[in-house]
């Protein structure tokens, strides 16, 4: 979830680390970050718009703002896209 007095989401720099290495390893398959208020981040965009951020003092977080998130539905679509056959 996001901060709820920043508008940031807090990543571990573990989870961004394992994500990129996940995603080197295993290319062209795609991983995604979906966060409790249904936003979606990538490992690459995480870092991305981090290094444009401040970085928490201890190094152990990207800080990113919700804003530069993806809706859900705008990643995965919407949820009458898909029909039962």
């Amino acid at each position: 979830m996001p901060s709820t007095h920043t508008d940031r989401y807090a990543i571990s720099t573990d989870t961004v680390n394992a994500g990129l290495l996940f995603t080197a390893a295993h290319a062209p398959t795609p991983l995604y970050y979906v966060f409790g208020d249904l936003k979606v981040l990538t490992p690459a965009e995480i870092v991305h718009y981090a290094a444009h951020a401040l970085r928490h003092h201890s190094g152990s977080f990207h800080l990113v703002r919700t804003e530069q998130a993806h809706p859900f539905d705008d990643v995965f679509g919407a949820d009458g896209a898909a029909t039962a056959a």
